[in-house]
């Protein structure tokens, strides 16, 4: 636990409101422990971990306080079906009697638009069930909300950013049109301030803190680590790095990398040569920069890639826009690469939660009744989820919420099933379907315990898979002046041990009833995401470091730190963290990302690429989860959704 004194703590804010409330969100405490037969747990476990309530913390306020992140409940399941400790109560799972044509493990993009799929190119009279964990269907693509002084504010928990299509007619394009995602959305007028401020429009450019800028951003160099006094750089970029604390070898790194550079020794090839290294080869060994100038990327990296430029291809970084790639290699090399000096010349975004927007958009395809009022975008993004409507008897597709899938096991002769059983847990009860197939739409790390009897080639598949962990922390502030005064919306940061390297405000999307507003005296959400890197290590223990630091810390652990680092950073400007923060969210993600290693795209020698094998079905169950496109977008997810139900159907 965090060590602070009563006067500090009262300093900081951490005997205020939001701190005091309990945390315990009813029904949804101890559903791990329960399958296990055991107590909800308290506030502690006694084997050094926080319990549920001093763990998930404060959750905002509306239907996503049910779900922030990984809760603590759906991180006991997760860990018990790991642990194997669920083998032993298979016996006593109780027959539901249903059979489905296709039952689909895991509600997110991928599950959801499997479901969709379904809806499409099932024959008249199949059905389809869907089975999601959490307390909330979308994945990483789901909200937190505040009230803050009468203003209703929103932030992301994960998934977030939308790149609009530009090729009419295609794939992409076919499915904006169906889902109805808006393509020209109007973004909320800066009042209160006279200066010169870029305000972003989403919150992944500004993760780039050594790259192409288009919000104010402000570089922290702290004491403890730089020496001498505190001071923030503003706009370090466009002044060439000249006046940051980092060594001048660096700086002329920066400088070649911010002005485009970039070297391809194998031509058409370059694609399979670059997945054959890691960006810090590619950095150092082929470019010849420095080690400590591969290592600032690495925070960015790692909400991309899992982990840093140390473990991650070359290629992946290639095609999330990491700098080094602008000579010699196709234009198109990246989507999200692109020159902007105003944020308004970028034709990406986010929507206030992210891509939970999106994702409520297609959950509205599937289960027009899901969510209450019309079809119309702000009436889907604004709309009561009805859950009395997710799993009705009769439904095509059907939805349960709260259900674990801890096995997948076919079921008839061996090399020729005659269908698949899927065994459940609910309300720590143990539960079993049949259907005539499967859908695999939950992540590696699970599916490789879930799914029984894997023919060899998926196990090896999956077992050269690693996974980073993240954390997406949205602070409700109820004024951000502080930083209106330092001229900055970003702030980029090098503390060991801070949290992550980046944070930023947002310029708010104005839509039917959502007009927060936009005036350094009025709230907003300052977001923070948050990797989880060990330069050095290799892949796995650097995965499992990044886990372990963020699964075993209490929500006051955390809140403690980021009070406190705030405080670090902006007390100077005027920032008080008793008054100016009304509350702090955590979204935890434990296998956020796979780590796309060198290889993953197209194989090591003598092997086949991971993807190309997990996209193949396996007898009767298909896997389709946005980790087998290496960056895991939202789309990527519909796509390898849609590809695994075809693949299901094939065989009902």
């Amino acid at each position: 636990m965090a060590d602070i004194s009563g006067r500090e703590a009262h300093r900081l804010g951490l005997d205020g409101e939001i701190t005091r409330r309990d945390f315990v969100k009813g029904a949804l405490v101890g559903s791990g422990a329960a399958l296990l037969g055991m107590p909800a747990p308290a506030m502690s476990t006694g084997s050094g971990m926080p319990g549920a309530a001093a763990w998930n913390g404060y959750a905002g306020t509306g239907d996503y306080a049910r779900a922030n992140g990984n809760t603590w409940e759906a991180r006991e399941s997760a860990h018990l079906i790991r642990d194997g400790k669920v083998d032993a109560l298979l016996e006593s799972a109780i027959e539901t009697g249903e059979t489905y044509d296709v039952i689909v493990a895991g509600g997110g993009f991928s599950g959801t638009a499997a479901a969709r799929t379904f809806l499409q190119e099932a024959r008249p009279g199949q059905t389809c069930l869907v089975l999601e964990s959490h307390a909330l269907t979308g994945g990483e693509a789901k909200r937190n909300e505040f009230l803050v002084r009468g203003h209703r504010l929103v932030g992301p928990q994960g998934s977030n950013l939308v790149v609009p299509p530009t090729a009419p007619g295609d794939w992409y394009d076919e499915l904006w049109n169906d889902l109805g995602i808006p393509r020209k959305p109007t973004f909320q007028t800066l009042t209160g301030y006279d200066g010169d401020l870029r305000i972003p429009r989403d919150n992944f450019y500004p993760m780039f803190s050594i790259g192409d800028q288009i919000s104010s951003s402000g570089y922290f160099f702290d004491s403890k680590t730089f020496g001498g006094t505190s001071y923030w750089d503003r706009d370090a970029h466009r002044t060439g790095f000249r006046h940051t604390a980092f060594p001048e070898t660096v700086k002329a790194d920066l400088r070649l990398l911010m002005g485009g550079t970039g070297r391809n020794a194998a031509g058409d090839d370059w694609e399979k040569w670059l997945d054959g290294m890691t960006y810090a080869d590619y950095l150092v060994g082929v470019l010849g920069l420095q080690p400590a100038t591969a290592r600032l990327f690495d925070p960015t990296l790692s909400l991309e890639g899992g982990l840093g430029s140390d473990c991650v291809s070359a290629l992946l970084a290639a095609k999330v826009g990491a700098p080094g790639f602008e000579q010699g290699f196709p234009e198109d090399i990246s989507l999200y690469r692109v020159k902007a000096e105003r944020p308004e010349d970028l034709v990406t975004w986010s929507f206030p939660g992210g891509n939970d927007a999106v994702y409520r958009l297609l959950l509205k395809r599937v289960l027009p009744e899901a969510i209450a009022g019309g079809p119309t975008f702000a009436e889907v993004h604004d709309g009561a989820y009805q859950f009395e409507n997710f799993d009705r008897p009769g439904a095509p597709v059907r939805i349960r919420l709260q259900s674990t899938v801890v096995q997948v096991k076919h079921e008839g002769p061996a090399g020729a099933p005659t269908g698949v059983v899927i065994t459940y847990c609910r309300n720590g009860r143990l539960y079993r379907a049949r259907a005539k197939a499967a859908v695999s739409s939950i992540g590696g790390w699970v599916a490789k315990h879930v799914v029984q009897d894997l023919p060899d080639a998926h196990a090896a598949a999956f077992g050269q898979l690693n996974y980073g962990s993240a954390m997406i922390v949205n602070i409700a502030l109820t004024n951000w002046r502080f930083l209106a005064k330092l001229g900055i919306t970003s702030a980029n940061y090098f503390m060991e041990g801070g949290l992550g390297q980046c944070m930023n405000i947002r310029r708010p999307m104005v839509f039917g009833q959502h007009a927060q507003p936009l005036n350094p005296d009025l709230p907003i959400v300052l977001t923070a995401y948050v990797g989880f890197p060990s330069p050095g290590l290799p892949a796995k223990a650097q995965a499992a470091k990044g886990r372990a630091e963020l699964l075993s810390r209490s929500y006051r652990d955390y809140e403690v730190m980021i009070r406190r680092q705030l405080t670090e950073m902006f007390a100077s400007a005027g920032f008080n963290a008793r008054r100016d923060i009304a509350g702090i969210v955590l979204n935890r993600w434990g296998h956020s990302y796979v780590v796309p290693e060198p290889g993953f795209y197209y194989g090591l020698p003598g092997q086949p690429a991971p993807r190309s094998v997990l996209t193949q079905r396996a007898g009767r169950i298909a896997f389709g989860h946005s980790e087998l496109n290496g960056i895991q977008e939202w789309f990527g997810g519909v796509e390898h959704g849609e590809r695994a139900m075809r693949q299901a159907l094939e065989v009902t």
